[in-house]
């Protein structure tokens, strides 16, 4: 009986480490798929802003640098540089009305229409450059400067 009982025992262990190791491979698919479409996504996102960086230097900004990062996370560097002077609040305005179904220029446009509107409020002088710089990865950031940054 106690036989029996530890026989029964020792078969009920191995079905459960067979099926604990079936669901850890299975895991680990699932984690390498996952991994392979939020890659396959961020490279989407990139191949997005390279054709939005054309559309923007007809704005008038001026790409001074660009750069392309591969890792687990690939990421797109560019800055761009523009005149303070040519993009006035109604000109911002104007530019985000007619680009409503292109999220990422809007995002772009809105970033420098409040960094200027901000900048405006501390009564500092107006530099005439104003310097966006983009990353995009997969959580995408742009910053925008109104003359060169010291601190990045």
């Amino acid at each position: 009986m106690l036989k029996n009982i530890l026989k029964t025992l020792q078969e009920t262990g191995d079905i459960v480490l067979e099926k604990a190791s079936e669901i850890n491979e299975a895991a680990k698919e699932k984690i390498n798929d996952a991994k392979e479409q939020t890659k396959d996504k961020v490279l989407s996102i990139i191949d997005e802003w390279v054709e939005i960086l054309p559309k923007l230097t007809n704005l008038g900004f001026e790409m001074t640098s660009f750069g392309i990062s591969m890792s687990l996370n690939p990421s797109m560097l560019a800055e761009m540089k523009g005149k303070t002077q040519h993009f006035s609040e109604e000109k911002l305005t104007i530019l985000i009305d007619e680009c409503k179904d292109e999220k990422s220029l809007r995002l772009f446009l809105t970033a420098i229409k409040t960094t200027l509107a901000l900048h405006k409020k501390t009564k500092a002088t107006m530099h005439e450059d104003i310097i966006v710089k983009i990353e995009v990865k997969l959580s995408p950031e742009i910053k925008v400067f109104i003359g060169q940054p010291r601190i990045l």
